[in-house]
């Protein structure tokens, strides 16, 4: 690489990140094709470390190599100190994440895989506004230090995101749906487009739920709501400053024993699988809570060095539902987050309520005082369970409570995980004495 060895010609140590790729994002609005698209990505990454800071800049011209090292430099004389060093070469489990017949789609296979979508929305109801993206890319990403790391690979990715509007008379019912596979065989349309149409059946009749103490089961998309806060609070660095509630809780039972989440990037089968981080770590599984103890905290090189910690390959560009962006210095961040499932199927845990609500979708994520594990969101998709069964969706509404007591009592967790944003396998999720509130 020109940008490494120029960079190390001048500063202590560098690292860079490249990537090349291509995508083909096709977009419907309103159920017609609004536009597609052919983009080409190349940009670089560069990190320093001078003086001991930390310096960090981005190119998107690869001939612009003095401007792109001076400018890391610049940033290293107000950076912070750098506690670790950029690593050498490692050694990493073969993991395929490229795939031929992703890499061949055309722009016309995802036209019609889009517009097969829609019309099964429609034939389901033909007054839906439907809008859907989907975007096929394939990258090329390569890292190297100059104490002799060479790491890269090759990936692909197929993508779907569905947003769904049905307007009533008084209110615009809005929810989304998504898939996302690695490889072709991974992707599925079907079950978004079914749990679509299972979510406007359940909304079909408008209730209400007053304010009060309730059982809520979280469905997989709606575990967000708890797993903000809990990630801040297993995110190494706020261990080490002290602000987070799980200091000094290494080995101690303080979750329910049937909870057990790990983080495992090169699972098999995952739409994001991957062997390194974005700082040249190799990705291994962590288990962050195994049947109610706490067993490790998330870690990139920075932080562990600090916190006399092993990196646990957690230092990534994006968060737990984003994508890496080159542009971005890599932070810590799960990369394939898992809940372990439970016995019961969906229907049986809403069959043992008498009353209380599901919740898919909120407002605003992270709402709350997220370091101390509290939460408070407005529902967006939500419905009423009464006497074992859905009645129907509720609105102005919201809930409420602190992840860390809630997880700590009684838990039932669905037997059927799925994949939410490609980052997240989860089953539903089953708390009691949520508290709800209803606005007046």
């Amino acid at each position: 690489m020109k940008l490494l060895e120029t960079a190390g010609k001048k500063a202590d140590s560098a690292e860079v990140y490249e990537v090349k790729g291509n995508s083909i994002p096709v977009k419907f609005s309103s159920g017609e094709l609004e536009s597609v698209k052919h983009v080409e990505t190349t940009g670089a990454a560069l990190r320093v470390i001078d003086g001991g800071k930390l310096g960090f800049s981005t190119t998107t011209d690869p001939e612009n190599l003095t401007e792109v090292v001076d400018h890391a430099l610049e940033t290293a004389n107000f950076g912070e100190e750098a506690d670790f060093e950029f690593p050498g070469q490692i050694d990493l489990e073969e993991v395929n994440t490229f795939d031929r017949e992703i890499a061949e789609l055309e722009a016309n296979d995802l036209i019609k895989q889009g517009e097969e979508v829609i019309e099964r929305l429609h034939q389901f109801d033909s007054d839906l506004e439907v809008n859907l993206d989907l975007s096929k890319s394939v990258s090329q990403t390569s890292l190297a230090s100059s104490n002799g790391l060479e790491v890269d690979g090759d990936r692909t990715k197929l993508s779907l995101s569905l947003e769904i509007k049905k307007v009533g008379n008084e209110d615009i019912f809005t929810f989304h749906e998504s898939s996302v596979g690695q490889k072709l065989d991974q992707f599925d349309v079907e079950k978004p487009t079914e749990r679509a149409i299972q979510k406007l059946k359940w909304a079909e009749r408008e209730t209400r739920l007053e304010s009060g103490s309730y059982p809520v089961i979280l469905t997989p998309r709606g575990t967000l709501v708890l797993l903000v806060p809990l990630l801040a609070g297993f995110n190494g660095k706020h261990v080490f400053q002290g602000t987070s509630p799980m200091e000094g809780s290494l080995g101690e039972k303080a979750f329910a024993e049937e909870l057990t989440i790990s983080d495992y990037g090169s699972m098999k089968g995952s739409p994001t699988r991957r062997s390194f981080d974005d700082e040249g770590t190799p990705i291994e599984k962590v288990d962050l809570i195994s049947r109610g103890e706490v067993k490790n905290f998330l870690y990139d090189l920075q932080t562990a060095s600090r916190a006399g910690k092993e990196p646990t390959g957690n230092g990534l560009k994006g968060g737990l539902l984003g994508g890496s962006d080159f542009r971005s210095a890599p932070g810590i961040s799960p990369t394939t987050l898992t809940i372990a499932s439970g016995e019961k199927k969906f229907g049986e845990m809403i069959s043992d309520i008498d009353r209380g609500l599901v919740v898919d979708q909120v407002l605003g994520l992270g709402q709350g005082n997220v370091l101390s594990g509290e939460f408070s969101n407005n529902v967006s998709v939500a419905y009423k369970v009464e006497d074992g069964a859905i009645t129907g969706k509720v609105k102005d509404t919201m809930i409420a409570g602190n992840v860390y007591k809630l997880l700590k009592q009684n838990l039932e967790l669905g037997k059927e995980a799925e994949w939410v944003g490609g980052g997240l396998f989860a089953p539903a999720l089953r708390l009691d004495d949520v508290n709800v509130v209803r606005k007046s």
